[in-house]
């Protein structure tokens, strides 16, 4: 019974280390896009590589992978871009492929 209690108390501090990592995270890249706007679009861009790279994860383990860890992470990384990226239209660039449809709205 002790075991678990502890067990309940590490996942406890290990949830709020977690919660606490990713509000630093979302304050850094909110600061980053916004005081350095030449910045943002090469935050967007880590944000579009970790959703492309937890993609292919989530492909590989398909069914093997039975509490969908890959898949609620990715809707983590959504959750965290919502919170660093105000303003979709800072992630793209003067220079990036003109007249091409902005990934998040079909927009162009």
């Amino acid at each position: 019974m002790t075991e678990r209690v502890e067990d309940r108390s590490e996942a406890a501090v290990v949830r709020s280390e977690l919660v606490a990592l990713q509000a630093v995270l979302i304050a850094l890249c909110r600061r980053l896009a916004q005081d350095s706007p030449d910045l943002a679009p090469t935050v967007c861009r880590a944000f579009d590589d970790a959703e492309a790279i937890l993609t292919g994860v989530a492909m590989k383990m398909g069914l093997g992978d039975p509490n969908g860890s890959a898949v609620a992470a990715l809707r983590v990384v959504e959750e965290i871009r919502a919170g660093a990226i105000a303003d979709e239209r800072a992630c793209s660039r003067p220079d990036d492929d003109l007249g091409k449809p902005d990934r998040r709205s079909g927009r162009k």
